[in-house]
């Protein structure tokens, strides 16, 4: 019955802002139409949606990666800081190993969303 998810909406008080800032993480831009933006993520398309009012921390998304050392890096030489949920206002140097076997790191967007990039290395 179900194939899976179409795409997510994430809403954005200004979605040129984010959409500049999903670019530098490396998110590819399938299309836009009127102050909305369709990234690819995998098969899934993530939505940029316009609104006077977003949802900061609300909206917790796992994006599955191979090698999140690599990630790590490219978001550095983007100029954007990563964080770890669990030491808040902590600068971190490197993906963080969860004791449940994950290695990952976050990004918060402009709106609130935080974004964990996750190596299974279980």
């Amino acid at each position: 019955m179900f194939q899976g998810f179409h795409h997510i909406v994430l809403f954005c008080k200004d979605t040129n802002l984010s959409k500049g800032w999903y670019e530098k993480v490396g998110f590819e831009l399938v299309r836009g139409y009127e102050e909305m933006y369709w990234f690819n993520l995998g098969g899934i398309e993530i939505m940029l949606h316009p609104s006077e009012v977003s949802n900061p921390g609300m909206t917790n998304l796992h994006v599955a990666v191979q090698d999140v050392s690599q990630v790590f890096q490219h978001v550095i030489d983007q100029g954007l800081e990563p964080v770890d949920h669990q030491q808040p206002g902590e600068k971190i140097s490197g993906p963080v190993t969860r004791p449940w076997g994950d290695v990952e790191f976050e990004l918060v967007d402009p709106d609130g969303h935080l974004w964990a990039f996750t190596e299974n290395r279980t």
